[in-house]
Order: C-alpha cells, then sequence, then structure tokens
C-alpha cells in the first residue's frame, strides 16, 4: 500500500462482517489504536475464509496455509469505544500461489469508511513452506469475494 487511498463506500466491498469495538482496544488518547484495525481485518478474513468453505481449522486439515506477507492500512477518521463496526471484505488481486484482500472499516453510526487495508497472503505448503497453488476452495471464495481496485474511482464518495 504505497499509495494514497480514499475511503470507499460500503457497497466497494461483497461480504461484511459486523463486529464491535472493544474496551481494551482503546489506547491512552481516547481512539481505537491502529492494531486493533488490523486484528479486525484479520479476523474478518478468516470469517471469510470459513463462511466461503476455504479455511478448515480441524486438526486433520491438509493442503496449503495462508501467510501473511505484507498488511497495513490507512486511516480517514477516529473510531471511539463503543463503536458498531462493520468490516467490508474483498479480494484486490488473484495470484497463482497469493490473494490480496481488500478491507474498510465502517463506523455503523454514521456510515463513514474509518480505514482502509491490504493483506496480502502467500500459500504455502504446511511442511515445506514453499508457495502452493491456489486450491479449488480458494480459488472459489476468491472469485466470490473479488472486486476490481480499478473501478474505485468510479465508486469513490464525492
Amino acid at each position: 500500500m504505497s499509495e494514497r487511498l480514499e475511503p470507499l463506500p460500503h457497497d466497494a466491498y461483497g461480504w461484511h462482517h459486523a463486529t464491535a469495538s472493544q474496551w481494551a482496544d482503546s489506547d491512552v488518547y481516547g481512539h481505537v489504536n491502529n492494531v486493533a484495525y488490523l486484528g479486525y481485518f484479520d479476523t474478518a478474513m478468516n470469517v471469510a475464509l470459513l463462511e466461503h468453505g476455504a479455511l478448515d481449522l480441524s486438526a486433520t486439515a491438509e493442503g496449503p496455509i495462508g501467510l501473511v506477507v505484507q498488511n497495513g492500512a490507512q486511516f480517514f477518521r477516529e473510531i471511539t469505544f463503543p463503536a458498531k463496526l462493520s468490516v467490508g471484505v474483498r479480494i484486490e488481486a488473484i495470484g497463482r500461489t497469493s490473494l490480496t484482500w481488500g478491507f474498510g472499516l465502517f463506523d455503523l453510526d454514521d456510515g463513514a469508511c474509518a480505514a482502509r487495508g491490504q493483506f496480502v497472503h502467500v500459500y504455502v505448503d504446511r511442511d515445506s513452506r514453499r508457495p502452493a497453488p491456489l486450491t479449488p476452495a480458494l480459488r472459489a471464495c476468491a472469485d466470490a469475494l473479488f472486486r476490481d481496485p480499478a473501478t474505485d474511482k468510479e465508486e469513490t464518495p464525492k
């Protein structure tokens, strides 16, 4: 995430996870700490994978695992406790062995996008830790959640 991102509307994300700020998320300045945003994104990503049948948390799970090799966030407005939140989730790029996830964090009281985030997942073999192709379930999840970032400028609120 090297370029400055703009806030996107709620409908720029095809899937949403409802959550809420926690008391422990707040810092000494009275707003949600930056690191909590990454936690909201990480939780939403994993719930999306679970709901799309692309993540097996059982002890007998097989297949590749996703490693986050890059993440970041850009902030547009403060969130303070208590806040009802929604994390918008989408896939912004699909590679042979990787997915680029995009997130928008929305304060449901005013509907505003408070932050955008991005994670890059590289899928690797569980044992060798070498890159592994996306499974059919991961590919189906990615296809279902894909939104082309090239169309963002058309959706940016005025």
